[in-house]
């Protein structure tokens, strides 16, 4: 999309990550509910130094979504857009961003949970964007994962 720059974060951006995730409609946590689960702004340059893979989506010279991988976990752990940026293809850059990503750090399956509720929109984009549902729910979160999809389930290299 024009004007849409996917880029690395920073640790300036924090406060956008966080007014981002503060703003969304669909598994909306408060400021103590995610400090409850360490969720704050003073991780946030652990994670960098950990590596995690986060990204920002700058549209319109705006932070519109940002996507958080954890490469040691093969997960997808964060992905969000800005309801003022929504359906302008912000969260399928981020989602390919951190897929390739991820795939990129030897990562062969990926995996990303979501709120369970079924009428969650996060279900739709998922599955229009290859993911799976494993069934398995954890509380109010429901796992997805994604395969590698330059492996092959057979090597015909050896002939038979």
């Amino acid at each position: 999309m024009a004007g849409m720059k996917i880029r690395k974060a920073r640790l300036g951006d924090v406060g956008a990550i966080f007014a981002i995730r503060s703003r969304v409609r669909e598994n909306h946590l408060s400021a103590s509910e995610l400090a409850e689960r360490g969720i704050t702004k003073a991780a946030f340059g652990k994670w960098l130094s950990d590596g995690y893979g986060i990204w920002i989506a700058d549209l319109d010279g705006s932070a519109a979504g940002f996507a958080i991988a954890i490469p040691t976990e093969a997960t997808l752990w964060a992905l969000f857009v800005d309801p003022d940026f929504e359906g302008r293809g912000v969260g399928a850059a981020l989602l390919r961003m951190a897929e390739e990503w991820l795939f990129a750090q030897g990562c062969d399956d990926i995996s990303l949970t979501t709120g369970a509720d079924p009428k969650n929109r996060a279900h739709g984009f998922y599955d229009m964007h290859g993911w799976h549902s494993t069934g398995d729910v954890d509380g109010d979160e429901i796992e997805y994962i994604k395969s590698n999809p330059s492996l092959s389930l057979f090597d015909f290299s050896e002939g038979v």
